[in-house]
């Protein structure tokens, strides 16, 4: 009985003892939200808004009262125009090798600046397909797909997709079921990425011709099989941000990866080459 006092005295001390969590908001100050993902060939779309406390009620605004400038290798190119719900479009189509800054003023927020390269596009060659290659212990065949590449001397960064031709939908679908045993897809650095994509560096064959073999099931198909392949060369942001929101990034959405100095989201180039495997 008087152990039982004492466990009830216990249990009662600390509950008394307890204080409710409560989270101070007054101190939180909101920054712009400057977001796009450019690619060769397509014009600037960037999007606007304003961040809210991650323990606030408020929903994020777009902002399409911003005045949005571009400059192409810090030289001024032209003032985006609104195209309504904190979208801002350019006349200017991204080149690749350009480095590219955006500006965003906004009346109550601190000037938003970005900047970014678009990485030149690393060709696919030498590709071939061989079907039905292997069969595991199920019955399941398996064909082998390479391809090369000529990686460039620095930093690279890439993203791998491959996907194929469904016949009943006319579209490409991608085939996540692919693998590979590469090590430079297998390591820290490389991320499997939804649908199947890889996300990589060249921190391996740095500046070297550089073979990849692909381990494709087959069945996927009608008649002849139908790949696309497509390989993004990323700009450094591009591939930071990617992997900031993968499964192998921070697990905490507030450490996704940010290149917008005085405020939030990414401004990132990648560019793509592509090839159809029959």
């Amino acid at each position: 009985m008087k152990k039982s006092l004492i466990l009830i005295f216990t249990i009662v001390f600390f509950a008394s003892c307890e204080k409710p969590f409560t989270v101070d908001n007054s101190n939180y100050v909101s920054k712009l939200v400057v977001n796009n993902l450019f690619e060769q060939g397509t014009p600037f779309e960037i999007s606007v808004s304003n961040s809210v406390n991650v323990y606030d009620t408020l929903i994020p605004k777009y902002l399409s009262s911003s005045d949005v400038k571009l400059y192409i290798n810090n030289a001024f190119a032209e003032t985006l125009a609104s195209a309504g719900n904190g979208y801002y479009t350019a006349t200017t189509i991204p080149i690749p090798g350009n480095t590219y800054k955006v500006t965003v003023s906004n009346a109550g927020f601190p000037l938003a600046e970005t900047e970014s390269v678009l990485p030149v596009a690393v060709k696919i060659s030498d590709w071939y397909y061989l079907d039905s290659t292997l069969q595991n212990s199920n019955g399941d065949y398996f064909g082998e797909l390479s391809f090369t590449i000529d990686d460039p001397l620095g930093e690279n960064n890439y993203l791998l997709s491959l996907k194929f031709w469904d016949d009943t939908r006319k579209e490409y679908i991608y085939l996540s079921g692919f693998t590979s045993e590469d090590q430079s897809l297998n390591q820290n650095l490389a991320v499997r990425l939804m649908n199947g994509e890889f996300l990589f560096t060249d921190n391996l064959f740095n500046g070297k011709r550089k073979t990849f073999i692909l381990k494709v099931p087959s069945g996927y198909y009608f008649g002849m099989p139908n790949y696309l392949l497509s390989l993004y060369s990323l700009s450094k942001d591009a591939y930071f941000y990617a992997y900031s929101k993968s499964s192998n990034g921070p697990s905490n959405s507030s450490a996704t990866y940010s290149n917008v100095k005085n405020g939030l989201g990414v401004f990132a180039g990648r560019s793509l080459d592509t090839d159809t495997i029959h």
